[in-house]
């Protein structure tokens, strides 16, 4: 069932990438499923961060619950507990010794001036991502599904291993909830693979017809 749920979920919403990324973005729109976390190590906090990881925050980013008027929004299809928020010039660094394939979260109402970036195990940044890479328009939207969404980001073989993840908004604010940082079984390494040669074929496929069109 959960292999199933991948391969859908990665034929529809596999994002666009240079054929020489280090990360492949996944995302499924929000409901009370993709907010329940996948299979792996889960941060929720719920109760503080424990090793291998760390929490750091700089500026005004912090645990909290619920909503704040103009300063955070709890994420839609949320389970009510508490969440990360990061505000205006903030940041929030989730960090371990440890390497992962990939890492899954749930980002809440998400704009062009949230970002995400992955870290390897020095805490160097290996990729960074907008909101916008991972919905268009990312125009804040509190309530709708797409933007209010599973994200998942997963390294390609041969690059770095994902070790951490900084969350880091220019305005308020970026909420995130329910973090999973896992390797990948080889059956859905191999179902998210096919998806993405579905999108591209069919990408492909698109602009050879767009061609003809116009010749």
């Amino acid at each position: 069932m959960r292999s199933t749920f991948i391969l859908a979920a990665t034929a529809a919403a596999v994002l666009a990438m240079p054929a020489s990324a280090a990360v492949v973005v996944m995302t499924t729109p929000g409901s009370s499923a993709a907010f329940t976390p996948p299979a792996g190590t889960l941060i929720n906090f719920n109760s503080p961060v424990t090793a291998p990881f760390a929490l750091t925050t700089t500026g005004t980013a912090g645990i909290v619950s619920g909503d704040s008027n103009n300063n955070y929004a709890e994420p839609a299809f949320s389970d009510k507990t508490p969440y990360l928020a990061v505000q205006a010039n903030g940041t929030a660094t989730l960090q371990s010794a440890l390497s992962f394939e990939s890492v899954s979260f749930f980002l809440g109402s998400i704009d062009t001036f949230n970002t995400v970036s992955l870290l390897n195990a020095a805490g160097n940044v290996i990729q960074s991502f907008t909101g916008s890479d991972f919905i268009v328009p990312a125009n804040g939207n509190q309530d709708l599904p797409s933007t209010n969404r599973r994200v998942t980001l997963v390294a390609t073989a041969g690059e770095q291993r994902i070790s951490g993840v900084r969350f880091s908004s220019g305005v308020n604010a970026l909420e995130v909830d329910n973090v999973v940082f896992a390797v990948p079984e080889p059956t859905t390494w191999a179902l998210m693979l096919l998806g993405f040669g579905m999108v591209g074929a069919a990408t492909r496929y698109r602009r050879r017809k767009i061609a003809v069109a116009f010749a």
